[in-house]
């Protein structure tokens, strides 16, 4: 029998999925991905999942993450992939703090330290728990990986990470700078060194993980040693519906007029700011949409509104991005990626565009294609060129493979994932 890995990624109300096949070389390869929605929500939960091309959709009754992962299992059976044949579930964990710098089989120490980093993450590790809770239960013995959003960044070093605050803060209560989408980031450069032959050890670039949620990460000697997501998510460049960057004063000035003018608690006001930080602001609130691709097909048309946003926005990523490139050594790439990074081709032109001292020439025929690694640009930092491209994010791939390795195979991570190869 074929031997499966199976990714998983809950979310309150959403349950996401991804079943590898493991062929005879210990490579890896997607058989079926899908997702759960409105689980809780019995009257309007959905199952959708892909299988060789083909979508399929359908209304069914989820009480709970254990009803969503039963008709998962269901689903398997139903194309000849017998839960039997998992021998290993990976789980995207959103914050591993700063106890973890890799993917860790899960054990009840692992589970018990997830929990205690839910009041940095109360919106994602409790419900990454749910999850790996459940997975045990449905398939005892199966051995489950956590595989952190935090990870790559592990390394990050004080002037990158250190806020400065009272000790208290930082040491009692874990405020410093942690950093996300750490499996896209290291994916994606990993890919760059392969493409440009570089060792991934020794390479030098910028990612551009820019989707709903957006982060700029400085990757030196293979490492990422700065990264634009704080000590949530909500810090960095402009996102669809969260702020980015803003003075944190703002936050007491707009809490203390909001209760004036409507007449609440100052604790109920504060709520309601910090709920319109992360799903009111952004793109949402500038430009009247989350969607960039809205945007831009209106900026395209002339409308003078839509294109002061792509430019606000692409100014905001070219800050962060020409700040680490002029912090490092040199840069042998920008990479981007994410749903923006890999489709909007306007919003890389601009992001280029703003960066002005490093005079980079873009091929746009080249900068219009879609779905594919692509080098569409060349610039110039430090007397060496710096090449710009497009690859398309698989956060999924890196689940599979750690959990491959450290659940099934019982080994090491690899240097290199044959993904590089």
């Amino acid at each position: 029998m074929k031997k499966t890995i199976l990714s998983l990624n809950c979310g309150s109300s959403s349950l996401k999925y991804n079943l590898f096949l493991v062929n005879d070389d210990n490579t890896v390869e997607p058989v079926i991905n899908g997702v759960a929605e409105e689980i809780g929500n019995a009257k309007r939960s959905t199952m959708k999942y892909l299988f060789k091309d083909q979508k399929k959709k359908y209304e069914i009754a989820f009480h709970n993450h254990e009803d969503a992962l039963k008709d998962m299992f269901k689903i398997f059976e139903d194309h000849d992939m017998n839960t039997e044949s998992i021998v290993a579930i990976g789980h995207r964990v959103v914050h591993g703090g700063s106890v973890y710098k890799h993917s860790v089989v899960i054990d009840e120490s692992v589970k018990k330290n997830i929990e205690a980093l839910s009041p940095i993450a109360p919106l994602h590790n409790p419900v990454n728990l749910i999850g790996i809770y459940e997975a045990e239960k449905l398939l005892p013995g199966v051995p489950n990986i956590a595989v952190f959003d935090t990870a790559f960044h592990g390394d990050l070093e004080q002037p990158a990470f250190r806020y400065a605050i009272p000790d208290k803060w930082y040491e009692d209560y874990m405020v410093r700078r942690y950093g996300f989408h750490g499996t896209s980031h290291l994916y994606v450069s990993r890919r760059a060194a392969k493409i440009l032959s570089i060792p991934h050890h020794k390479l030098n670039c910028v990612t551009a993980h820019l989707g709903n949620g957006s982060s700029i990460t400085k990757v030196n000697n293979g490492k990422s040693c700065d990264t634009s997501m704080g000590f949530t998510p909500l810090e960095g460049v402009i996102m669809g519906t969260r702020s980015g960057d803003l003075d944190p004063a703002i936050i007491g000035h707009v809490a203390h007029k909001m209760a004036e003018d409507e007449n609440i608690e100052l604790s109920v006001a504060y709520d309601k700011v910090m709920n319109m930080l992360n799903k009111g602001c952004g793109l949402k609130a500038i430009g009247g949409t989350n969607l960039m691709q809205d945007i831009r097909a209106k900026a395209l048309e002339g409308d003078a509104f839509s294109e002061n946003i792509v430019n606000i926005y692409s100014y905001r990523i070219a800050k962060y991005v020409g700040s680490y490139m002029a912090s490092s050594d040199g840069c042998d790439a920008i990479i981007f990626t994410a749903g923006v990074g890999e489709n909007e081709w306007y919003v890389r032109q601009k992001v280029l565009e703003n960066l002005k001292g490093f005079h980079f020439v873009i091929d746009h025929e080249k900068n219009k294609v879609r779905g594919e690694e692509i080098i569409f640009a060349t610039g110039e930092y430090n007397g060496k060129s710096v090449k710009v491209m497009v690859i398309p994010t698989d956060e999924e791939v890196v689940i599979a493979y750690d959990s491959l390795y450290l659940g099934y195979l019982k080994s090491d991570i690899p240097d290199v994932y044959p993904f590089e190869k």
